[in-house]
C-alpha cells in the first residue's frame, strides 16, 4: 500500500522515515525521489548527428543529383593566385612594360596587388579597379568599355554613371562558368594591360583544368 500524499513511498517506509529522520531531511528526500522520476533517461534525447547537413559538403546535401538550391563553386588561393602573379610579371618585363597587377575575389576585394617598379602612381587604382570590375561584370573590361565608347553615332553612356573602370585590362577568372575572382593591369597601352592580365588568367586556367 502506498502513500497517498506520496505515492512513491508506502506507507509503512513514510512511517519508519518519519519515526527516524528530522522532518526537513524528510522533506529534502522525498523532493529528491520526486525530481529523479521526473528526468527523461539520457538515451531518450535527441541529439544532432555529426554527419548532419550542417556539417556536410555541396555533394552530401544533394547537389550532384541536380539540387538547383545551391551551387558549387571555387575561390582563388593564395598559392594560385602567387603563381598567375608571376606569369603576369613574367610577361610584362619581357616586354618592358611598367605595370601594376591585381588580383582580386569574385566579390572585387584585392587578393594581392604589385605595382613593378616604373609604374605611374595612378596603374594602382586602376588595376585595381579593373580586377574589381572585371569580377562584378563577370566578363572583360574590354567589352564594357567598347560599350560605353561612342561609335558610328552609338554608344551605351549610361554606363559611364556607373561606379567602376570602363577599361580594358581586366578579366574574370571563370570556372565552369562560374566567376571566383579577376585580374587587373594598368600602366600601358590597353591592349598591353589585357596581354599581361591574359598570362596571369592562362595560368589560373591551366590549374582548374587539373582539379
Amino acid at each position: 500500500q502506498t502513500n497517498k500524499q506520496h505515492p512513491f513511498i508506502s506507507s509503512q517506509q513514510a512511517s519508519k522515515m518519519s519515526m527516524r529522520m528530522p522532518a526537513p531531511t524528510i522533506c529534502f528526500v522525498i523532493i529528491t525521489i520526486l525530481l529523479l522520476s521526473c528526468i527523461r533517461p539520457a538515451s531518450s534525447f535527441c541529439l544532432l548527428p555529426s554527419n548532419s547537413a550542417i556539417t556536410r559538403t555541396p555533394t552530401e546535401i544533394g547537389m550532384s543529383s541536380g539540387d538547383p538550391s545551391l551551387q558549387a563553386t571555387m575561390s582563388l588561393t593564395s598559392a594560385a593566385v602567387e603563381r598567375a602573379m608571376a606569369a603576369a610579371e613574367h610577361e610584362a618585363k619581357a616586354n618592358g612594360w611598367k605595370v601594376t597587377i591585381a588580383f582580386c575575389d569574385a566579390g572585387g576585394m584585392p587578393l594581392q596587388v604589385k605595382r613593378l617598379d616604373g609604374a605611374f602612381p595612378a596603374s594602382f587604382d586602376i588595376g585595381v579597379g579593373k580586377a574589381k570590375t572585371a569580377a562584378h561584370f563577370c566578363r572583360p573590361t574590354g567589352q564594357l568599355e567598347s560599350a560605353a565608347n561612342v561609335s558610328d553615332g552609338s554608344s551605351r553612356t549610361a554606363l559611364l554613371s556607373a561606379p567602376y573602370v570602363l577599361m580594358r585590362g581586366g578579366l574574370p577568372v571563370l570556372i565552369n562558368g562560374i566567376c571566383v575572382g579577376a585580374v587587373g593591369v594598368s600602366g600601358v597601352r590597353p591592349e598591353e594591360d589585357e596581354q599581361v592580365a591574359l598570362a596571369a588568367v592562362s595560368v589560373l586556367d591551366s590549374i582548374a583544368s587539373r582539379l
